[in-house]
Order: structure tokens, then C-alpha cells, then sequence
């Protein structure tokens, strides 16, 4: 048993709510019927970020708990880097209980923990998980819990240090080789397990056809189903998470999950790992090829480039070309998970065979990775492109002061990586972002300022960080263009997110 065992095996995500912003009456609308309709249904656990649903997923949230009694437990999430002490971290959980309009949060989660390192810092004396024993002895949390990104070495020692009471973590068919051993271990301590991405980001769903044979006799050849039943198969995973953005998807995954696993799970599992291993070109992750004289991951660059066997999965507010969203699919889980990022696009394989001769799927190996160096320039996805973008845009330029929009996790990476490559700036960082809840808060020790500080502070440029709306901030941003304002836009248009 564990701290998630009691909750209905089908969670609730609110990153996918129908909302655009703010002013998204009918959106806003149709989500608090979701929600209150899920609840209602039988689900009890609620995944909730700040930023989730253009940042109002909080607020959906308040109001469908207002139209309810169900019972049901919610996740109050703090992120190192955003904010670091015990202080900072008690702070951000008040406001995530103002926000939803509740007096406690049954599940605390250390938000995001990239690598091991992290954790350490995490744990430091007077940090965010001092702050959370803390708030758990008043009562104001039941529960410290973690979502983790990291390499599965990285999370199996996480596991063992006892700090956590539940995880979540990345699982579907495509990651089960590289993940079997962290669920066998949180298994093992009785640490509560809720899984996001049980489709593997979309393309499992994408690509049906291909993955058909994750189907058992009793699952109708409806492969999203099947895709899901294998996740919940294992018994550490006592919770999947889903995102829905409508009411059909919504009754379909409930659909899933009120009813037994029609296949012995244990059998599930079973039969779709041994289908995975005989998958033509596909990398099972036996990692077999590891241990490269060159230090080169090749393990993972295997275990990514599977994406090239599938249909192109639209993401990050991106549906085309073609190309980018292949290198959004190998390369989010490179960085991701692996925490892999190439010094620069030479390539250091001397061909030595090692890999090929160890491989049991006879994969050229060699060839492959030659190739995610070649698609790593392309996109820009090494240290060497990051820092020439940096020097374009910031280096020797007379700014007096830069404005980072939105901060968060692209602007905390632009700023460390700036002091790596250059020292301090001769310029003043200014930090932006559109969320009332974020305004006059200090992010990694800089106060967090609203769009309408823009005319009193006069940065002489703005640099627009992330990713997936950065059309919708420079659109938003004009006015203050024709006023003097410099504004550009991080990525260029074949480049990859500097954050996942």
C-alpha cells in the first residue's frame, strides 16, 4: 500500500484544459464542467501546476470544487530555481491554496527534479524540503512528493533516500525497458506512483496502427486503451494521469479504468514487452551498446530515434515542418531524461564497432550517430549554438538593461548559462510575465514584474523565452516596440526548445 493507493486509478491533468487566456469566458466555462464532471465520476487525485491552462488552471479548479462536495486531494507544486528556501517554498504554496481557494493541499511535490544534483539542493539545510516538513507538521500538507525527469540511475537513488512519499514520473510502452527498474524499486519501498505521459507525449495515440500490438484478445483493437491498461499493469503504478480537454475524452478514459484489466496484468506486461523486443529497427533499450570510449549516450540516441518510426507528433505549438517536430521527439528526451546535450556538432565516434557487435538488434548504431549530430546542428541543439545565440543577441551590445518574458525555466537557463560563457553581465536582468499571481514575487532573487512595468523600468530589450507562445508575447508586446523597445524572440525557427 501507498500514500496513492486509495485514489481511483485515473487521475486528473489540467494542462489540456479548452482555455486560451484570461478573457476565455467559454473556455473557462466548459473546463469547470469537466472538472466538476471528473470528480463527480470518481477521480480524487488533481494534478495542478500554476501555469497550467494558460496559468487559469488553478482557477478552474476553485470554482469546481465550489459546485462539489466530492472529496478530492490536489498537488501544490514548488520548482527549484524558481524559488529555493524554505521561506520561498512556503510562499508559493499559500498562494497555490488562495489561488484554489482551499486551507491545505494533501500533496506536496518537489516540481521537476532534473538530475540528482538538483535533489541535493533541494535537500540543503534551510531549502525547499525543510520548508515542506515544516508546513507538514502545521498541517498545511499531508504528504512530500516529487516529479521526476531524471536518468533512471539519477531517480533509483532518489527512491532509496527515503525523502519521498510518491513520485511521478514519464512511463508508457516506449520508455517501460529504461523504466522497469524504477517502478520495481518504488515498488519495493512502498512509494506511491502516478504516471504522466502513459501515451508516450502523443504518439502512441498518433501512430495506432503501429502499436496495435499492444492489444490483448479482450481489448477490441483499440490500441489507447490497451496503451493504458499496460501502464496501470505494473503494480507499482497506482495512478495515471490524463489530460482532457473534452467530455468524450474524459468519459473514454474513465471508460478504461472503472472496470478490471480484462488481461491478468502481470500477463499485459509480459506480452507487450516481449512485442516491443521483436519491434523491426525499434531500440528496446537493453543498452547492451552502452559504455562508449567516447563518452557518446548511445543508449539513448537509440532509444529516441524510435521517433523516426512513427508519424511526426504536433507539439509545443509547432505542426510543422516536418523535420523540427522529428527533432522535438528525439531530442526532448535526450535532454529530458538524459540530461544530454552535445558540446558542439562534431561528432567524436571513432567507428570502433564496439556498440554494433554488442547490439541484439543488430541496429546501426554507428550511422545513427553520426546522424543525431548532423539533426543536433540543424536544430541547434548543442552548448557551442547556445552560446553564439547568446553572443548575437546580448554580447558588447550597450544594453543597460534586459528583460527576460515570461521568467520561469527558460529565463533561469539564459542567465546561468550567460554567467558560464561570459562572467556577469554588464547589464541589469529584468524579469516579466503576464500572470497577476507572479507579480512582486522574486524568482532565483529578482523580482518577477507585470507586463505594465515595461514604460517605467525602459529595458532596451526584451528577450522573449519561451517556446511554445512566443508568437503570442511578441504580438502582445508590440506597443512597447514602437515605443524604443528592442524585442526577439529566443528560438530561431528551426531551433529546438532550450527547455522541455
Amino acid at each position: 500500500m501507498s500514500i496513492f493507493s486509495r485514489h481511483f486509478p485515473l487521475g486528473l491533468g489540467t494542462s489540456r484544459f479548452p482555455i486560451s487566456g484570461p478573457d476565455d469566458t467559454q473556455g473557462i466555462e466548459k473546463s469547470v464542467k469537466l472538472v466538476r464532471q471528473a470528480l463527480e465520476s470518481g477521480i480524487t487525485y488533481v494534478d495542478v501546476g500554476y501555469n497550467y491552462s494558460a496559468g487559469m488552471a488553478p482557477f478552474v479548479l476553485k470554482e469546481a470544487f465550489r459546485q462539489t462536495n466530492r472529496p478530492f486531494s490536489v498537488t501544490a507544486k514548488v520548482m527549484y530555481g524558481q524559488d529555493r528556501t524554505a521561506d520561498e517554498a512556503r510562499r508559493r504554496i499559500e498562494l497555490y491554496l488562495k489561488t484554489m481557494g482551499l486551507e491545505k493541499a494533501q500533496y506536496f511535490t518537489c516540481w521537476t527534479i532534473w538530475n540528482y544534483g538538483v535533489f541535493e539542493n533541494i535537500m540543503k539545510k534551510g531549502g525547499i524540503y525543510e520548508g515542506a516538513l515544516r508546513m507538514k507538521e502545521e498541517g498545511l500538507i499531508d504528504h512530500i512528493c516529487c516529479s521526476l525527469h531524471a536518468v533512471p540511475g539519477d531517480i533509483l537513488k532518489i527512491i532509496e533516500s527515503g525523502a519521498f512519499e510518491g513520485i511521478t514520473i514519464s512511463y508508457s510502452m516506449l520508455s517501460a525497458a529504461n523504466m522497469l527498474p524504477v517502478l520495481d524499486a518504488a515498488y519495493a519501498k512502498g512509494v506511491g506512483v502516478a504516471v504522466m505521459n502513459p501515451l508516450g507525449g502523443g504518439v502512441i495515440a498518433q501512430n495506432k496502427d503501429y502499436f496495435s500490438f499492444a492489444c490483448g484478445d479482450q481489448d477490441e483493437g483499440n490500441t489507447i486503451h490497451a496503451a493504458l491498461r499496460f501502464v496501470k499493469a505494473h503494480p507499482a503504478v497506482d495512478i495515471v494521469l490524463g489530460g482532457v480537454k473534452s467530455e468524450e475524452e474524459l468519459k473514454d478514459s474513465l471508460g478504461v479504468f472503472s472496470k478490471p484489466d480484462p488481461e491478468p496484468p502481470a500477463k499485459r506486461l509480459e506480452r507487450v514487452m516481449g512485442s516491443v523486443a521483436g519491434l523491426k529497427g525499434f531500440c528496446t533499450g537493453c543498452k547492451y551498446c552502452a559504455g562508449c570510449p567516447q563518452g557518446i549516450p548511445t543508449a539513448a540516441i537509440m532509444q529516441a530515434r524510435n521517433a523516426l518510426l512513427f508519424e511526426p507528433v504536433a507539439s509545443y505549438n509547432r505542426t510543422e515542418p516536418e523535420e523540427l517536430l522529428y527533432h522535438i521527439q528525439m531530442f526532448r528526451p535526450l535532454l529530458h531524461d538524459e540530461g544530454w546535450i552535445p558540446k558542439s556538432a562534431q561528432n567524436p565516434c571513432l567507428a570502433c564497432g564496439k556498440c554494433e557487435r554488442q547490439c541484439t538488434q543488430k541496429l546501426g548504431i554507428i550511422d545513427a550517430v553520426a546522424d543525431i549530430y548532423r539533426r543536433a546542428q540543424r536544430a541547434y541543439f548543442t552548448k557551442e549554438a547556445h552560446k553564439e545565440r547568446l553572443q548575437e543577441l546580448l554580447v558588447e551590445k550597450g544594453y543597460t538593461k534586459v528583460g527576460l518574458y515570461p521568467n520561469g525555466g527558460f529565463s533561469n537557463l539564459i542567465i546561468r548559462l550567460y554567467e558560464e560563457f561570459f562572467g556577469e553581465p554588464e547589464f541589469e536582468w529584468l524579469q516579466f510575465n503576464s500572470d497577476p499571481k507572479m507579480w512582486g514575487q522574486t524568482a532565483d532573487g529578482r523580482v518577477v514584474h507585470g507586463p505594465e512595468e515595461i514604460r517605467q523600468l525602459r529595458p532596451d530589450l526584451i528577450l522573449i523565452c519561451t517556446y511554445k507562445y512566443d508568437q503570442d508575447i511578441l504580438e502582445s508586446l508590440r506597443p512597447y516596440e514602437e515605443e524604443g523597445v528592442k524585442l526577439v524572440k529566443l528560438h530561431r525557427a528551426e531551433e529546438m526548445p532550450w527547455v522541455f
